[in-house]
């Protein structure tokens, strides 16, 4: 009979893989191997489905013969209802075909898209210090892969510059991050779901002076891309922006997956719609006060110190970081973790979703390779962390969606929710302890008192525990 030791190594060994990033390397590199060849046998062994490529290549083509009314730029299923950033992608794609669909190399290229997307997220799971066990999760969904190769609408090239710019923001390339976001939200408008948490991400970073050249950064790139829509006349700038960010659209009951088991009288109604907004501003600032911000349990004294950056939550009397060089750096190591920029972005992209008009299935893309990491803050039992991604697949993959598939999406998507707020992810004090207890600075008088009252999460106030990084403590 084995002696116990020698159940030792192997057992340490999956411990470290559920726990750490032990061996994480290696699995991104096999996940993204298998996916590449599960992608390419999907393209090949399963029919593609037509939805609106083919209006999207109608749309380019419009575009392409010089018409620049938005009014103007239809297709088989409609007018363009996208911003500028979606007509420019699609024109590269209408090359592709000489102007006609060209659905085989396209799928190609879309496969390509799905797998540099997939990588970029296993980079961001990385330095958020995810554990190697969600990596296979984040190649598992059958609806995902639908979305991208076999129907391959927007959202995917999307939620791809969406990505990157996050990868830009925990690499603290602030004026990158701002750009290439802008950029994502110039091809879908679900991008502004994420904009709440980008804004306090950016106030931690850098304050609100040096925040506010990024901010006509982001409106610059807008206006650039838009340009040719809003200059020829005031008809045509209206008809941009009135259907590229129609705010009040309202879509059909029968494509709804998450509310299907409202009635369609009061789907439809503008009462719902006006409820569903106020949930979602209420949930936003629910988390932005006492969460992403400290705002909630210090007061404006949270935002004092933060005004100028993080020297002043952090450090504020560190008298060796005085010289401006020594400052920038301080300033620099005292960013936003990574684990705090994904926690709340993430999060706030889940409360637009939980409050979203309607769902469609092509809107999974938003979020489907968030929810492991969000599962992995939260703080839930084990067997609700198994089950939650199950059941929300399952909704995702029953075609058309029933009462029972839209009640279970609902209650996943709050129990995940409640689960990330017990957690304390994403927590602006608790982060800053991480940050403090890092470089040896002693607790700001004001944030001292914060924690002392119940405020302060995890490092002091007893929220999750330090995430691990190949068995280490993460830096």
């Amino acid at each position: 009979m084995s002696s116990p030791s020698a159940w030792s190594v192997p057992r340490n060994a999956v411990r470290d893989v559920c726990t750490t990033q032990r061996f994480f390397l290696p699995v991104a590199a096999l996940v993204l191997l298998a996916d590449v060849a599960l992608t390419a046998l999907i393209i090949k062994k399963v029919p593609y489905t037509e939805i609106d490529f083919a209006t999207y290549i109608q749309q380019a083509d419009v575009l392409l013969r010089g018409e620049r009314d938005y009014h103007k730029i239809t297709g088989d299923s409609g007018p363009c209802v996208y911003p500028a950033g979606h007509l420019y992608l699609y024109t590269l794609f209408h090359y592709l075909g000489s102007g006609l669909p060209n659905i085989p190399l396209s799928q190609l290229v879309f496969g390509g898209v799905y797998i540099a997307n997939l990588a970029v997220v296993i980079a961001l799971y990385h330095v958020g210090g995810a554990p190697t066990v969600l990596l296979p999760f984040l190649a598992s969904s059958k609806r995902l892969h639908s979305i991208y190769v076999l129907r391959m609408f927007n959202d995917p090239l999307a939620m791809f510059f969406f990505y990157v710019s996050v990868l830009a923001l925990c690499r603290r390339n602030w004026t990158a991050a701002v750009a290439t976001f802008s950029f994502a939200l110039s091809i879908k408008m679900n991008i502004l779901l994420f904009l709440p948490a980008l804004a306090t991400t950016l106030f931690r970073a850098l304050g609100l002076p040096r925040s506010l050249p990024l901010a006509l950064l982001f409106l610059a790139v807008q206006l650039t891309l838009a340009l040719p829509f809003i200059t020829p006349s005031p008809t045509t700038r209206a008809h941009y922006l009135t259907q590229s960010f129609d705010l009040s659209r309202v879509f059909l009951f029968k494509w709804t997956v998450n509310w299907r088991f409202v009635p369609e009288s009061v789907f439809l109604s503008g009462g719902f719609a006006r409820g569903l907004l106020g949930g979602h501003v209420g949930m936003l600032g629910l988390f932005g006060l006492f969460r992403w911000t400290g705002i909630g349990r210090m007061g404006l004294g949270w935002v004092r110190l933060n005004w100028s950056g993080p020297v002043g939550a952090v450090a504020p009397a560190a008298a060796q970081y005085k010289s401006a060089v020594n400052r920038a750096k301080l300033e620099r190591t005292f960013a936003p973790t990574a684990d705090y920029i994904l926690s709340s972005l993430f999060t706030a992209n889940l409360i637009g979703i939980i409050c979203s008009r309607s769902l469609h299935y092509q809107f999974y893309s938003w979020y489907a390779h968030q929810i492991p990491f969000l599962l992995w803050r939260a703080h839930l039992p084990i067997l609700l962390k198994i089950l939650l991604p199950i059941t929300i697949e399952l909704a995702w993959n029953t075609f058309p969606s029933t009462t029972l598939s839209s009640l279970v999406l609902l209650a996943s998507h709050l129990v995940l929710l409640a689960g990330i707020w017990r957690a304390h992810a994403g927590d602006a004090l608790q982060d800053e302890a991480v940050l403090r207890a890092r470089a040896g600075f002693k607790p700001t008088a004001a944030a001292a008192a914060a924690f002392a009252t119940g405020g302060g999460g995890g490092v002091v106030g007893g929220g999750s525990k330090a995430s691990t990084r190949g068995g280490k403590k993460r830096r």
